[in-house]
């Protein structure tokens, strides 16, 4: 009878062991599921940030590419009237010795030949 009643306790033990173990297993299986679910979670988050900063540095460029060609557009403007003022200035100098010489041709005379004489001047000495 003590074989017996040892053979039901080991029976028992044994059938209760293989509870514990399904227990365990049903437990880890459990972990493990929402392990992946939570790795999912961080992985979506992730790759939700990354697209969030690549299109905030995507914006961010283009901004600045634009703010460029604003000015790059803003100082050609500038460069095109200030070479178009020299130039109407240029032509203004041009027009005003020309009615100079034209009024006053015999000083006009007078003072080339004395630049002509002094450049003589000038360059004979450089070469001596």
């Amino acid at each position: 009878m003590a074989e017996t009643k040892f053979e039901n306790m080991g029976q028992r033990a044994g059938e209760q062991a293989g509870r514990t173990a399904d227990k365990g297993k049903e437990t880890l299986g459990n972990m493990a599921n929402q392990a992946r679910e939570k790795i999912g979670d961080v992985a979506s988050a992730a790759s939700n940030m990354a697209q969030q900063a690549a299109s905030k540095a995507r914006d961010t460029a283009q901004e600045w590419a634009s703010t460029a060609q604003e000015q790059a557009g803003k100082y050609a403007g500038q460069a095109r009237d200030m070479a178009y003022d020299a130039a109407e200035r240029a032509g203004d100098l041009g027009r005003d010795m020309t009615n100079l010489i034209q009024r006053n041709p015999l000083p006009a005379v007078m003072i080339a030949l004395g630049v002509g004489f002094l450049a003589a001047v000038a360059l004979r000495r450089s070469s001596s």
